[in-house]
């Protein structure tokens, strides 16, 4: 049989008819992606007592990790009345 036979043509078309469904799949994805990241920019702030909470905490959790890390920024071997360094008598 010759290479460029029956058998070749339906080996290219599987990988091309493969490569639709790929891509396809792909595109799927990415639509439902989409749709989700609109929908959760369309609702908003937060509606009720219970996430209001869980974001007041969030933020507190995060104004305190932003200060410990400017506090360590600027005195990266202990604060000046923690007790390490040299003592003056």
């Amino acid at each position: 049989m010759e290479p460029g036979g029956p058998g070749a043509a339906r080996g290219n078309g599987d990988f091309m008819g493969t490569f639709v469904v790929l891509l396809a799949g792909i595109g799927a994805v990415c639509a439902w992606c989409v749709v989700v990241l609109v929908r959760r920019g369309r609702r908003g702030a937060t509606e009720n007592a219970d996430g209001l909470l869980i974001e007041q905490a969030a933020r507190l959790r995060a104004q305190q990790s932003r200060s410990a890390g400017r506090d360590f920024r600027a005195h990266p071997h202990g604060g000046p009345d923690s007790g390490s360094g040299r003592h003056r008598h």
